[in-house]
């Protein structure tokens, strides 16, 4: 066995488990064949992926280009992607199956018109060989952080894979505090099919999740139709965490605002939601009984937005704004006066957008 084949086998035995990702070590492994003077032209990688969105990826890498191109398909989507070596360069496409039961798919094309030869052909059924076990590692490591990021929160889930697992670890942090519920829940529950109000609150969710991904903020759970959620002041400060909180306030009840025009167009009521947001410090780690933990918030700020939140159906107002946020809003807020809440020793001084000063409680 020639010095560079030598070298591809220690590669996979020993270095290629510490790839980034399945495209990085398709991108290692295609350059060390290619060192190992293996005519390859092109070479492809489907991965089966356990995601709440992509059914599975192909990572595409050419002998002219660096790096691996991934291309998702997406749950529903019939049509997949994979190697297109061309009509006239014969391609191998070899089956890695894994010991999760897991089928991923490998192919190799040739840039000779003919295609590999036999003993080529020998070779790259013998890397596929090698590769599952590294692979595995690689997909395995992505799958945890995705469904870590899916369930628990993009930082949530990144601090319990960094090692943030038992009861009581945690941190205290500066943030926005947002919380939100649906109107008129309860009656909508009891008078539709199950299946209805699943729809209703994922499109809901769906229309306030998209905003505070996009500016930053981080979703820690679903209670019922409510929704907590984060924007931590560091590192941009408060008055960033402010901004960028407001942004999505704005941007959900816009998305909540066609939403609604869908459902009139369809015959349907309107739903409306109520938000309130405070800054505060907050515990945040993990809760909960020493085999069954809940990564979340606590501390009173918690308490505080929550009882915020349910004055805003006294008050008819879509938003309500803590006096704390507000003072380190750049934003000009609206003043409506203090108020008792349930819990709280002292009455609340309560804002809200200037936009909304004189509307009635909406979506």
């Amino acid at each position: 066995m020639s010095r560079p084949r030598r070298a591809l086998t220690t590669w996979l035995q020993r270095e290629a488990s510490r790839s980034a990702d399945p495209g990085a070590l398709l991108v290692g492994l295609c350059q060390r064949l290619v060192e190992a003077e293996v005519p390859l032209r092109s070479a492809a990688l489907t991965i089966e992926a356990l995601h709440p969105l992509v059914a599975d990826s192909t990572f595409t890498w050419h002998r002219d280009r660096p790096d691996a191109l991934e291309m998702p398909r997406f749950h529903g989507m019939t049509d997949g992607f994979g190697l297109d070596p061309g009509a006239d360069t014969p391609a191998l496409d070899l089956t890695l199956g894994l010991d999760d039961g897991a089928r991923h798919r490998l192919g190799f094309a040739s840039v000779r018109p003919h295609g590999f030869d036999r003993a080529e052909r020998a070779l790259l059924r013998r890397v596929a060989g090698l590769m599952a076990m590294p692979l595995e590692i690689v997909v395995t490591r992505q799958t945890a952080a995705t469904l870590l990021a899916t369930y628990l929160g993009r930082r949530s889930g990144a601090r319990v894979l960094a090692g943030a697992i038992q009861r009581g670890d945690g941190e205290t942090i500066h943030a926005v505090l947002w919380y939100s519920d649906l109107r008129g829940f309860t009656a909508l529950s009891e008078s539709l099919p199950r299946d209805r109000v699943i729809a209703l609150l994922n499109a809901h969710f769906e229309r306030l999740a998209a905003p505070i991904k996009a500016f930053g903020g981080e979703v820690l759970k679903f209670m019922g139709d409510g929704l907590l959620a984060i924007f931590p002041t560091e590192p941009g400060g408060a008055a960033r965490a402010c901004d960028l909180a407001l942004r999505a306030a704005r941007g959900a009840r816009a998305g909540m605002a066609a939403l609604n025009s869908e459902r009139m167009a369809g015959g349907e009521s309107p739903l409306a939601f109520g938000l309130a947001l405070h800054l505060g410090d907050v515990m945040h780690g993990n809760i909960g009984a020493p085999d069954r933990l809940d990564f979340t918030v606590i501390g009173p700020a918690v308490n505080f937005v929550s009882r915020l939140e349910a004055l805003c159906k006294d008050l008819e107002r879509p938003l309500l704004i803590s006096a704390a946020f507000a003072s380190a809003c750049a934003d000009a807020l609206e003043p409506l006066g203090s108020y008792p809440l349930p819990g709280i020793a002292q009455p609340a001084e309560v804002f809200t957008l200037a936009e909304l000063r004189s509307r009635p409680r909406d979506g």
